[in-house]
């Protein structure tokens, strides 16, 4: 028997961690961080069930900070294991870390980590070169050992690289799935299908309620009211596959309207440059992608890497949209932007991902008023739009057309979601699939084998 405790992403959104010991061995799937309110947050500051130095390995699905952010803390602490990641993630890991490790530090030099939600610096730069050293790369659809677990990885269709994890403990098949993307999607595949399966260990941020059948649609409204309102449309943007979902769409509708072809476009993200790039560099890991006559089919794109560059935004007048990240505006660029619109009337302001409680993007989407950035309190003046189809999470229903490609009846544990989302979503399941299902709670223990999991502690 084999017991999976759940670390982080049980009973909230971030910080995924799952410990899974066998053989004496102690193996975390995802080491992320807890994002979000300040109580979330401090999780990241509290000890962990077994000391770094006494992990035995790693292996990330993804590399979105709350699934890899923790790595360098867990470097820092002792941690001097393997790493285990698809070849385009260890690329999204680097990108990713240095620019946590980074704003970490930035933001708290300069007071701003309260305002804006960021933590106290957990590591720096040589903890995420330490990182980089520990990472093993491993191809999809490839058979590899972790401490006598036999993992797999397979296309989880969430982001560049992303995987889900099809594990072999002791007997018994455990799925952990990660962030399952979504189906359908321009950028990338479906994500794989499964076969059988005792345990599955399953995300449910949006586990209660199905995405807008036209996102395309729905943006181009939003880009057409936002042009004849006459202000700067700012869009804060994930800079790891949204952004990419972003320029495509803005191509595709430059192509048919041309109101939305006439207006300037401005990318002020090194970060999302960089994951460009590794667009480019694994072009056998997602579709087909159009480079003409812009990067992903975006024409009249201006491009921002130096801050001297993205400083000549601060004068910008009339229809225009910019890009930036963070896409929760918890930091980075996007602050800037939001404190030279936020007060424009002719302003809008299009959010388009899933908004951590706490956080500046979550205040906005909830009708806050009025917000302090940078140490000025702002009225909140600009139309605020959220667009909620362009998630790279699946939804509820494709959460369900994912599990139902099972032959097997598994024990299900739902991880990632708020925990009203997740009640909602294991009934869900029980009902439709007739799956066992439950939430995972923080610190649970669950213990797998060749027979169905015992009762947890």
């Amino acid at each position: 028997m084999a017991d999976l405790t759940f670390v982080g992403a049980a009973g909230v959104v971030t910080g995924s961690k799952h410990l899974l010991t066998t053989h004496g061995k102690h193996v975390f799937v995802d080491c992320g961080l807890f994002q979000g309110t300040a109580d979330v947050t401090a999780l990241n500051s509290a000890p962990l069930p077994i000391a770094p130095r006494d992990v035995d390995a790693v292996a990330i699905t993804h590399g979105h900070l709350d699934h890899v952010g923790y790595l360098p803390k867990l470097v820092r602490d002792g941690y001097r294991g393997s790493i285990f990641c698809t070849p385009p993630t260890a690329g999204l890991i680097e990108i990713v870390l240095e620019d946590a490790a980074h704003l970490q530090t930035h933001l708290h030099d300069r007071g701003y980590h309260r305002e804006a939600g960021a933590l106290p610096p957990l590591y720096d730069e040589d903890d995420v070169a330490q990182v980089l050293r520990q990472l093993r790369t491993v191809p999809l659809e490839t058979e590899f050992d972790v401490c006598g677990v036999t993992m797999r990885y397979r296309n989880a269709g969430h982001i560049l690289g992303s995987a889900f994890v099809d594990a072999h403990v002791e007997g018994a098949r455990v799925i952990f799935s990660g962030d399952l993307g979504r189906y359908g999607r321009p950028l990338l595949d479906d994500p794989a299908p499964l076969d059988t399966a005792d345990v599955v260990v399953m995300e449910a941020t949006y586990g209660d309620r199905v995405h807008p059948a036209d996102p395309l649609g729905e943006f181009e409204s939003a880009l057409a009211a936002g042009i004849a309102r006459g202000g700067t449309i700012v869009i804060p943007a994930f800079a790891v596959e949204r952004t990419q979902d972003i320029l495509l769409s803005i191509g595709v509708l430059q192509g048919t309207n041309p109101a939305i072809a006439a207006v300037p476009v401005h990318l002020d993200s090194p970060m999302a440059i960089k994951v460009d790039a590794l667009f480019a560099q694994f072009p056998d890991a997602h579709k087909p992608i159009p480079q003409s006559p812009g990067p992903f089919g975006c024409r009249n794109l201006q491009v921002y890497v130096t801050t001297d560059e993205s400083k000549q935004l601060n004068a910008l007048q009339g229809p225009a949209i910019v890009i930036a990240s963070s896409g929760m505006a918890t930091g980075g660029r996007i602050l800037h932007h939001l404190h030279n619109h936020l007060g424009d009337p002719r302003a809008t302001i299009l959010v388009c991902g899933y908004q951590s409680p706490g956080t500046l993007g979550n205040l906005l989407v909830h009708g806050c008023r009025q917000v302090r950035i940078f140490g000025d309190m702002l009225r909140v003046q600009a139309a605020i739009v959220n667009l909620a189809g362009y998630s790279a999470h699946a939804d509820q229903a494709e959460l369900l057309r994912w599990l139902g490609t099972l032959s097997s009846s598994p024990r299900v544990y739902a991880v990632h979601g708020d925990p009203d989302v997740v009640q909602t979503f294991c009934g869900v399941v029980a009902s439709r699939l007739h799956f066992q299902a439950e939430p995972a709670e923080r610190g649970m223990t669950v213990t797998i084998g060749a027979a169905q999991p015992a009762s947890h502690t």
